[in-house]
């Protein structure tokens, strides 16, 4: 490991830490801490369920298959800063992700504020960020992977 001479803060004897780089370093205005150590972070992987809340973090298969003809899976509110990944693993069906208690969707696309995302694309990720606890930030370009509705 590259980093480790240069670790402040340290878990389990030098093998995952934190590092502080300077202004220089990192060409921003302040300096920043940075994770080093581990050469990628592992993420959970679920298949889910519907009446089973999805995570707001992770990496989450919604398999409108084997949902039977209720395809809707309920996001948990996000986490600012948090990233989501979803994947639309169901062919031809109508499968849809809403939020829990009214929080909105944001792409880049347009200006569209949503509260359900559906696609029936399979395979169709979709990569979400947490902007506030009521906020999603659509970070997929949504014109191609995914359908907008306004409501509910």
């Amino acid at each position: 490991m590259a980093f480790e001479s240069k670790m402040t803060t340290s878990l389990h004897g030098r093998r995952i830490g934190l590092q502080r780089l300077s202004t220089v370093e990192h060409g921003g205005l302040k300096s920043a801490e940075f994770i080093v150590g581990a050469e990628a972070v592992r993420e959970g992987v679920t298949t889910e369920t519907t009446g089973v809340a999805v995570l707001a973090y992770g990496v989450s298969n919604l398999n409108g298959t084997s949902a039977g003809s209720s395809s809707v899976y309920v996001l948990d509110p996000p986490i600012p800063g948090v990233r989501k990944l979803a994947n639309f693993s169901s062919a031809n069906i109508p499968t849809y992700l809403k939020t829990k208690n009214a929080e909105t969707f944001r792409t880049s696309a347009d200006s569209t504020i949503a509260t359900v995302l559906s696609s029936t694309l399979t395979g169709a990720v979709i990569e979400l960020v947490g902007l506030t606890t009521a906020l999603w930030g659509l970070l997929t370009n949504g014109t191609t992977v995914i359908n907008r509705a306004a409501t509910t």
